[in-house]
């Protein structure tokens, strides 16, 4: 079996969301003896790739990608195996465009936002995703969601057809974030995440994470808590509001910025923050909340699918719209140890639930479907 993997997000420098999925398919495929050739238009490295990447098989598709996503949108041409002859089956890892092959094709889809709710992702270009939707229902022999809402989306656009190819194959969280921090990762920690107690949220910052919200929320129980608010990831798009909150509202001086962090780094913070804080107003799926339970550290996270998929009874569980009720679950986070105990437990319990190799497993058991191997 020698599975072609599309990919617009393997070749990144630092991995985290699609590029986590992407890295974590090709491992659990590797370690199963599945010979993989990942694929991909975009590089962040250029013609000087890193030992790592050419160690994967990494084969660079000699065209833009741009050029290719709106090619293949509009006539299937040229077929992927010019490029990896040999392949069996091609699997669309975290793309948005239609794929031309006359291989099987398999296609991941995280999330369909796009189309759902276009007001929160002001950049993306809605037709093309579009034809994504409408060329698998036409000729991926298999079509996985990585959670069970984003199945409904998918078939909600697609009135129902292509649902006997559809398969819920959730994301899983690395054996890493189970593991306590190292002395040498937490001394790293800035001094200011360090000599107090605080709230963490983690991801890219666009309107639909919800952090004005959950600055909003801080305001109103700040006067009552020591707590310091860290946050860490890199602006989105349309991030304008939430960035000026942060650096000129009234509590500028309790909010730490760090910007993107390694993942030791990350798995230190969830391991001394006071809670997770992750209301957001959409998601395909929800990794970070595994990764901080998987770490210990209680979460607050939204009352809406799929997070409460992940989350299941292991998280305080908020309407994300409700400033007050973001506010009280994070006064609980800072103040009744005992529930924030209880939910340490639960939630390293409930991240067990979800893992890289069962994801693994599940989607090479597709491949095997469909090659009859």
């Amino acid at each position: 079996m020698h599975i072609g993997l599309l990919t617009d997000t393997f070749a990144r420098e630092t991995r985290f969301g699609l590029s986590r999925y992407s890295h974590e398919i090709h491992g659990s495929l590797s370690a199963a003896g599945v010979r993989t050739t990942p694929m991909s238009a975009v590089s962040a490295y250029g013609d000087e790739e890193p030992d790592w990447l050419r160690a994967t098989g990494f084969r660079r598709l000699p065209i833009d990608r741009k050029l290719l996503a709106g090619t293949w949108s509009l006539v299937p041409w040229p077929p992927i195996e010019r490029w990896a002859p040999d392949v069996d089956l091609v699997h669309a890892l975290d793309t948005d465009y239609p794929l031309a092959t006359n291989k099987p094709w398999v296609i991941t889809f995280h999330d369909l936002g796009v189309l759902t709710h276009p007001a929160w992702f002001g950049k993306a270009r809605p037709w093309l995703l579009k034809r994504c939707v409408a060329a698998a229902v036409d000729r991926a022999a298999a079509i996985i969601c990585v959670s069970q809402a984003t199945a409904d989306e998918f078939l909600g656009i697609t009135g129902g057809r292509g649902a006997e190819r559809v398969r819920v194959i959730h994301e899983g969280v690395g054996e890493e974030f189970f593991l306590p921090a190292t002395a040498a990762d937490i001394a790293a920690l800035p001094a200011t995440v360090t000599d107090t107690p605080f709230f963490l949220f983690t991801g890219s910052i666009s309107p639909r994470k919800n952090l004005l919200r959950v600055l909003e929320a801080f305001a109103e129980v700040a006067d009552r808590i020591p707590h310091r608010l860290v946050m860490t990831g890199a602006p989105g798009w349309d991030a304008s509001p939430e960035m000026a909150a942060v650096s000129q509202g009234p509590l500028r001086d309790r909010i730490v910025n760090l910007g993107y962090v390694s993942d030791a780094a990350l798995k230190a913070l969830y391991g001394r923050a006071s809670a997770f804080v992750y209301p957001s107003l959409y998601e395909g799926f929800g990794l970070p909340v595994l990764e901080a339970m998987a770490a210990g550290c209680p979460v607050i996270t939204s009352n809406q699918a799929p997070l409460t998929e992940v989350a299941g009874d292991a998280a305080l569980l908020v309407d994300p719209t409700n400033v007050r009720d973001i506010a009280q679950a994070m006064l609980s986070a800072a103040t009744d140890e005992a529930q924030m105990k209880a939910l340490r437990a639960a939630g390293v319990d409930q991240a067990r639930r979800f893992s890289w190799a069962e994801c693994g497993r599940r989607t090479r058991e597709v491949y095997a479907e469909i090659l009859g191997a």
